[in-house]
């Protein structure tokens, strides 16, 4: 079977923890700011702040030390492993569209399925959640980012199409 992986790249993994790692300072700073100057407001954007990026950093260095594949492309479908909240494996007959979507500065492959509620049922809640968050927010349900792939965005993107095109054919012939 013709499998192409695309994996973490090293380089922009140690660059994601050092970004984290700085994130987490702020958050500090602005935390010992708000106790130092008694102002409740800086003290909870510090509590927030670390209790976002202390987990996203827990992540990264969970993922830069035991690296795994983001995404695993076959004749089947695509396996995303990219993030936490990733799905798993989709079947290409699973797939309506795929496009292209920015969220905030980075661009993101987004897949939209034929059948959202097969998709939900085999996820767990904590996925599903971010699924349905998605969805309420207008975004395809499934958002693949790659941005520490050791492979130039369009180049997995066109690798994707060109799968699900292949697919579409065999299927209508």
């Amino acid at each position: 079977m013709n499998e192409i992986i695309i994996k973490q790249s090293k380089v922009k993994s140690i660059g994601l923890i050092i970004l984290g790692i700085v994130m987490l300072l702020a958050c500090v700073f602005v935390l010992a700011f708000g106790t130092i100057h008694k102002n409740i407001v800086y003290i909870i954007i510090g509590i927030i702040g670390m209790g976002f990026f202390v987990p996203c950093e827990i992540y990264s260095v969970k993922r830069a030390l035991n690296p795994k594949p983001l995404l695993v492309i076959t004749e089947d479908g695509i396996t995303d492993m990219s993030t936490a909240s990733s799905v798993g494996f989709i079947a290409w007959n699973e797939i309506e569209s795929i496009s292209v979507i920015r969220v905030f500065t980075q661009r993101v492959i987004a897949i939209a399925v034929y059948d959202i509620d097969k998709l939900l049922h085999r996820i767990s809640s904590a996925k599903q959640k971010v699924i349905k968050a998605n969805l309420k927010l207008n975004y395809p349900p499934i958002a693949i980012p790659i941005n520490t792939a050791d492979v130039n965005f369009n180049e997995v993107l066109s690798i994707i199409q060109n799968k699900l095109n292949e697919h579409n054919l065999r299927v209508n012939n």
